[in-house]
């Protein structure tokens, strides 16, 4: 039985691992046997990978839009490629017209091997500002994803929320979380984060800024099935009905504005 009114998993990724078709499977497998009632998906768009085939830019929005069409508990980030030279103008229109189906941005600094900055960022952020998204950031402990980059950015665009992905990866979180706390448009996803630090999270007053996200389905369908994810299904860290809910779904609904009529509840 869910803890949860709902939940919604706010970082998932279509790719071509290891097949698109089993990718796409193993999604809706996840939104179907661990009772989550919303997904965003971006589409993989890794610009130096040789492990596996991906597609265009221009094909790989028509194959998620395609995807998201077919059930109202699904939404697209657009994962945004620093490294190719981008038709804004189409990605411009694509927006336009399907901007129901689209929820934010996705940026990913180590597969694109660039730090952000606030100008090669600079076009996207006049989509962003445009049609009113927030944009996804992985952040890590690596040359290029470290969240103060981001930080950077959110300092800049104050009118454009951030998100960062993963709390800064491989680190022990305290950091990201500081530095959230002190950027009034920096928000952060649970990403391979361990639940034990929400406490920390309620204890510094942010968590109104933090959402459940997995990256699945990176470890196949059982992605979901890692005692990690459990944990926050579980609500293990025993947080009071009402922030375990910001967390599990009413965050995400007001950064990435999900209409919760699209939530589909699951009585169990």
């Amino acid at each position: 039985m869910k803890k949860s009114n709902y939940i919604i998993d706010t970082h998932t990724h279509l790719g071509c691992w290891p097949t698109l078709k089993e990718c796409k499977n193993n999604l809706l497998f996840e939104l179907k046997n661990y009772n989550i009632d919303f997904i965003l998906i971006s589409a993989d768009q890794s610009e130096f990978h040789n492990d596996y085939k991906i597609q265009s830019f221009k094909k790989s929005l028509t194959t998620l839009l395609n995807f998201v069409k077919k059930s109202k508990n699904m939404g697209m980030l657009i994962w945004c490629r620093l490294n190719e030279e981008t038709d804004f103008s189409y990605l411009d229109t694509f927006i336009n017209k399907n901007r129901k189906y689209i929820y934010g941005l996705k940026f990913h600094p180590a597969l694109s091997k660039k730090v952000l900055t606030t100008e090669n960022i600079k076009p996207f952020i006049e989509l962003a500002r445009k049609y009113d998204l927030p944009i996804l950031v992985h952040t890590a402990i690596d040359e290029y994803s470290y969240i103060d980059s981001v930080k950077n950015l959110a300092l800049y665009y104050k009118d454009i929320n951030f998100i960062a992905a993963h709390l800064e990866l491989l680190s022990d979180h305290l950091y990201a979380i500081k530095i959230i706390k002190e950027t009034p448009n920096l928000y952060g996803d649970s990403a391979w984060v361990d639940s034990k630090v929400l406490p920390l999270i309620k204890k510094e007053g942010i968590i109104n800024k933090f959402m459940f996200g997995s990256d699945s389905p990176i470890d196949g369908k059982e992605t979901l099935s890692n005692p990690l994810y459990q944990s926050y299904f579980n609500n293990e860290m025993k947080l009071n009905i009402k922030d375990y809910n910001k967390i599990m779904y009413q965050n995400a609904l007001k950064i990435y504005q999900i209409n919760i009529k699209d939530l589909s509840k699951n009585e169990n």
